[in-house]
């Protein structure tokens, strides 16, 4: 070696030993979930019920993070006590086809893995929630609808992975306490995120209509990076992937409250209807958005005396 080459290498040497190392700290603002019961044309005097009952499901998803659980344990959680406490547009609330019956949809996303289980048009159960959780982690499949998700949903009992305390309902994975489509994301203190959407669909819905909720990507999308879940009209919904979008706008630089807005905007230049979204990113900053009336929301982030309520309102 020549000795310029020597030298060259001895003054990197020192430059290094005396080199000032910045490190970028990032401020994570974890757990949080954030949860929503639906953007529409909702009655003044429904509002606070609405607001009410996403309290009371942020605070038990919230809870099934504190008692150790996974995302995906408080994504579920979190619906379950939306699917089931009947003032809210799925579950035991939903509203009826025009065969009077309760025609359920469901999605929940594990933003970790890229995976998803959906089920649509299912009749008979509760908590079609904790059914799409099934067919994501014990299923080589994705997706169920109508009466075969409904054996599948026998399968589910049969093999014990949740039990049913009644016909068609069936117990939450943690202990917790007692519009439109509802829908929540999470991100527990790994970062891990989870979304989820649930919904009975539309007033008097033609029997076998399923809109954007069980749809990857329109009714809830989530990634390693961020996660999303929209609510409104499905069929204006699937057409722009709207949570997908939304989600993309944080990956290209925007701030979550930012990409919201954005998603909503563009949504509404598209297609001239009425949505709702809401979104949180792997260190916890979250945004919503709407062009609805109203669309109650709630979030709590990393205690669970940290609890904000917005009704939204134009």
């Amino acid at each position: 070696m020549n000795p310029d080459a020597l030298l060259f290498l001895f003054k990197d040497a020192i430059l290094d030993k005396h080199r000032i190392r910045i490190v970028e700290t990032v401020m994570t603002h974890l757990p949080i979930i954030i949860v929503h019961g639906g953007a529409g044309n909702w009655k003044d005097d429904r509002i606070p019920v609405g607001v009410e009952h996403v309290q009371n499901a942020a605070k038990s998803g919230f809870q099934a993070l504190a008692e150790g659980g996974s995302a995906i344990d408080a994504a579920e959680t979190c619906t379950m006590y939306m699917e089931s406490c009947g003032g809210l547009n799925a579950g035991k609330g939903a509203r009826p086809n025009q065969d009077g019956l309760l025609e359920l949809d469901a999605m929940i996303v594990d933003g970790k893995n890229l995976q998803f289980g959906s089920v649509a048009a299912i009749i008979g159960i509760q908590n079609p929630i904790s059914l799409a959780r099934y067919i994501m982690e014990k299923t080589e499949y994705n997706f169920f609808a109508g009466e075969n998700a409904k054996r599948v949903y026998e399968m589910m009992i049969k093999e014990g992975f949740r039990k049913e305390i009644e016909k068609g309902v069936v117990k939450a994975p943690k202990i917790s306490p007692a519009g439109d489509t509802v829908g929540c994301v999470v991100v527990d203190e790994e970062g891990n995120i989870a979304a989820t959407s649930s919904t009975g669909g539309i007033s008097k819905k033609l029997p076998g209509r399923v809109g954007d909720s069980p749809i990857m990507g329109s009714g809830a999308y989530a990634n390693e990076t961020c996660g999303a879940t929209a609510t409104g009209y499905g069929e204006h919904i699937m057409r722009v992937v709207l949570s997908r979008m939304t989600v993309l706008y944080v990956e290209e630089g925007l701030d979550t409250q930012s990409a919201a807005q954005k998603g909503i905007d563009m949504f509404q230049n598209k297609t001239g209807s009425e949505a709702g979204i809401i979104v949180a990113d792997k260190n916890g900053h979250f945004g919503f958005a709407t062009n609805a009336k109203a669309m109650p929301t709630a979030i709590i982030q990393q205690k669970l005396s940290n609890l904000v309520t917005h009704t939204c309102l134009k």
